[in-house]
């Protein structure tokens, strides 16, 4: 069952509309910043194969969008970010014969294997299961309230986490680490992921969101050009190329075009004046 499309007042500060969402909330709570809920807290915001479709487009319209700079990512209740799959809904595909689901490039909830643009702060409120856990193995930055826990309990279910899941559990916490909570489907309490360095911040629930609003105006306020760059050279280690290429590769791909650009000037020349700078959009 869907939730009913909601619509949200778009300020005039977007330039392009973002696109329609059946199964997700979408906001701007303030100038710079979107703001996406998943809104089935009746089935603990598990997503169906639309939503993750849908999350697809959302994503690539914010990457492309000028004026956006960060995203805030949650779940609407008190008890789930995310439990993952449909899995009454995957198990009638199974049934069906038609065991190849159309994801989007960037896979479960257009988020688990995506590169994209822009950092994407996520505000785990609740457990985060399955696809759930895939996404936030993907996210830039994790804030979670005190009744979160993380799992991959594909193992228990006779599938396995292949959304991108496995390669960033191994890069993220080591073999022993990543083999302990793959091969057992166990919880990983939010003690551990803390401990392990997956989870930035503990909040209480009612401030949860605000806390990662606050967050992303942060990262907002700053030269959106050199957000976008640094996340994407930082990222060329992440996938897979060593220290020394990935320095390369950011070079190569980034550096011109981050001196030339307006905010590099603009970022400069206010340090000489001593102001603050006045961004302008990205367009990179």
């Amino acid at each position: 069952m869907s939730v009913k499309r909601t619509k949200n007042p778009v300020p005039d500060w977007i330039q392009v509309p973002h696109p329609e969402m059946q199964h997700c909330l979408v906001s701007f709570p303030r100038k710079h910043i979107l703001l996406v809920t998943i809104n089935r807290p009746q089935y603990r915001n598990c997503l169906p194969v639309t939503a993750t479709i849908e999350l697809g487009h959302l994503w690539k319209w914010y990457d492309s969008e000028p004026e956006l700079r960060c995203a805030v990512f949650t779940g609407a209740g008190d008890k789930a970010f995310c439990a993952g799959m449909d899995l009454k809904e995957r198990h009638d595909v199974l049934l069906t014969e038609e065991v190849a689901l159309e994801y989007p490039s960037g896979q479960f909830g257009g988020m688990s294997n995506r590169t994209g643009k822009k950092p994407i702060i996520v505000a785990c409120n609740g457990h985060a299961h399955g696809g759930g856990m895939e996404m936030l193995l993907n996210a830039d930055v994790i804030f979670a309230s005190p009744n979160a826990d993380f799992r991959l309990p594909e193992v228990i279910r006779g599938v396995s986490a292949l959304a991108g899941a496995l390669p960033r559990a191994m890069m993220l916490f080591g073999n022993h680490r990543c083999m302990d909570i793959i091969l057992t489907g166990r919880v990983l309490t939010l003690k551990e992921a803390v401990d392990w360095g997956f989870v930035k911040e503990v909040v209480p629930l009612d401030r949860l969101v605000d806390r990662a609003i606050e967050y992303a105006a942060e990262i907002a306020a700053l030269a959106p050009d050199s957000v976008i760059i640094s996340r994407l050279a930082a990222r060329e280690a992440w996938e897979g190329a060593g220290i020394s290429r990935a320095t390369m590769r950011g070079q190569e791909l980034w550096a011109e075009n981050m001196l030339k650009s307006k905010n590099a000037e603009e970022g400069l020349r206010a340090y000489k004046e001593k102001r603050d700078p006045k961004w302008f959009p990205s367009h990179i």
